[in-house]
């Protein structure tokens, strides 16, 4: 268990290494990926600082609650947080990629992300103010949900023109 245990310290000080050492290398690339994809720099920075703020406030939450915290929760936690990222992302991805656009769809996909965020922060608030669990609404599984079923039916589509043009 102690060798566990160790084990995991130095990996947590080896990717806070990492980070530390490589912030303004990520900062940039992070920059150039948004930038070539046309997203809206400024809506990008207001979701990341939401999601900084919902964090600190889970935690707080989570203390005052007298709920178990840990390292691990909270890191797996904002990694999926950071992760959302990657949806309106690879939404952009796929504009370019398919020479269509889809800014439209990808900013509306960023505000629903902000307003999620929005809601989980007040959740928060919420908790802490009345020192008990406020039920959040699990926005974002139902908008990952929609954008994929979209997705699917959008390709199933291209497929049954594609089909009926060799026949």
């Amino acid at each position: 268990m102690l060798k566990n245990l160790l084990l995991t310290i130095k990996i947590e000080r080896f990717m806070k290494n990492i980070i530390v050492e490589y912030s303004n290398e990520f900062k940039l690339l992070f920059y150039g990926v948004f930038m070539y994809l046309e997203m809206e720099i400024e809506i990008v920075k207001v979701l990341f600082f939401l999601m900084v703020i919902d964090t600190f406030l889970g935690v707080t939450k989570t203390i005052i609650l007298s709920n178990t915290f840990s390292f691990k929760k909270l890191a797996l936690g904002f990694v999926s947080k950071l992760a959302l990222l990657i949806v309106p992302m690879a939404l952009a991805l796929m504009s370019k990629g398919l020479n269509y656009n889809f800014k439209w769809f990808v900013t509306i996909v960023m505000d629903l992300l902000i307003v999620s965020d929005g809601i989980s922060i007040i959740s928060n608030v919420i908790a802490i103010k009345t020192k008990k669990e406020v039920e959040n609404f699990d926005a974002m599984t139902r908008m990952l949900k929609a954008i994929r079923n979209g997705l699917i039916q959008l390709f199933k589509r291209f497929l049954s023109t594609i089909d009926q043009k060799t026949e």
